[in-house]
């Protein structure tokens, strides 16, 4: 028996944020695409059930378009048994809305839902769960609970996107099968039941870099065994450069090109300088991002790098410079990182620099 776990597709969202007009409908497009691709990948792994956690759509009124294409995906994997759980982006009804349903499509409402879709697997979902009202499931089978939302410690109040697995205990349940987090994370609850986030399939902005995908389970005699596997289209990565001590546009080149090797031309990038840089040596981020955006899908440049001002060099230096500078020092009113950016500032406008605001 193998199964898909995946969650947080949130098909249509805007994807604005970082992108042009024009990339934005591409990734939109790709990750519409990816529910394709999912099924596909199932057929032929040879599972058995896709299950889907949550937020498989960004707003509770996704387009017709995405909903239709979700469906005909559906329709046209009929080996496969798709078990889908709202989560708190989607619509209640948000699929029943198209038209009819696929019959290897199963829902989940308000209450404890269990299908077997065949001896020796149930398959256990709610919408607004409440742990007390869950009886125990047949402690021979393999149980399978999917929930959305925020896994919590102790025993506060049970709300739709809270979860309190301790409240679980007992249950008999192999696999909880969660959404909501959009990074991959697993646990032991007991010494049979395993927690799941298999996070989102697709990074869509810089906070969620690194590898994204979906968990594949496995059954045999003994146990139910879990695995994540990497499937995002595109990869996002955050990527810092300290350029300390660097004086060249050769050397800052090289630094950007270290940090950088590797990653494949179809990722976003964002690229943060960081560290410490001398005022008559500051990067250029405008030059940099374009650079960037040639090489990558996406690319931006930031500055988290502090100027380093040496008071030390301009103590006796003559020029207006120096004079400039330590006018700005004998200021008491300007707090450390004031003067140093006023300085930066200053230094810059008087080498013909674009000053840093």
């Amino acid at each position: 028996m193998k199964l898909i776990h995946t969650a947080d597709l949130h098909l249509d969202s805007p994807m604005t944020a970082h992108l042009s007009i024009e990339k934005a409908k591409q990734r939109r497009e790709e990750l519409r695409r990816n529910f394709g691709r999912l099924a596909e990948e199932g057929e032929r792994l040879g599972v058995d059930c896709i299950l889907i956690s949550g937020d498989l759509f960004d707003e509770k009124a996704p387009s017709k378009r995405s909903r239709k294409y979700v469906l005909d995906v559906i329709a046209e994997h009929p080996a496969l048994r798709f078990f889908y759980l709202s989560g708190n982006h989607d619509g209640k009804e948000v699929l029943s809305e198209v038209g009819k349903l696929p019959e290897n499509l199963f829902l989940f409402d308000e209450n404890w839902t269990t299908y077997t879709p065949f001896p020796g697997l149930t398959i256990t979902g709610s919408t607004h769960p409440d742990a007390s009202t869950l009886n125990a499931l047949p402690e021979s089978s393999c149980n399978i609970l999917l929930l959305h939302g925020q896994v919590m410690s102790g025993t506060g109040k049970e709300e739709s996107d809270l979860i309190y697995p301790e409240r679980y205990r007992g249950k008999n349940l192999d696999y909880l099968a969660l959404g909501h987090i959009h990074s991959y994370s697993s646990q032991k609850l007991d010494a049979r039941t395993t927690i799941c986030y298999p996070g989102c399939l697709e990074g869509r902005g810089f906070d969620e870099c690194g590898e994204r995908g979906y968990v594949l389970l496995e059954r045999d005699e003994k146990e139910l065994r879990h695995s994540f596997v990497p499937f995002a289209k595109r990869r996002v990565h955050l990527v810092e450069c300290d350029i300390t001590g660097c004086e060249s546009p050769l050397e800052l080149d090289a630094r950007i090109e270290s940090v950088l090797a590797g990653i494949p031309a179809s990722d976003l990038v964002r690229l943060v300088f960081c560290g410490t840089y001398l005022p008559d040596f500051m990067p250029d981020l405008t030059a940099t991002a374009q650079s960037l955006s040639d090489r990558f899908f996406y690319a931006e440049v930031e500055l988290a790098a502090r100027p380093l001002i040496r008071k030390e060099d301009y103590e006796n230096d003559i020029s207006l410079k120096g004079e400039f500078v330590r006018t700005v020092l004998a200021d008491k009113m300007l707090t450390e990182e004031e003067a140093d950016r006023i300085i930066l500032c200053g230094l810059r406008a008087l080498m013909g620099e674009e000053p840093i605001l």
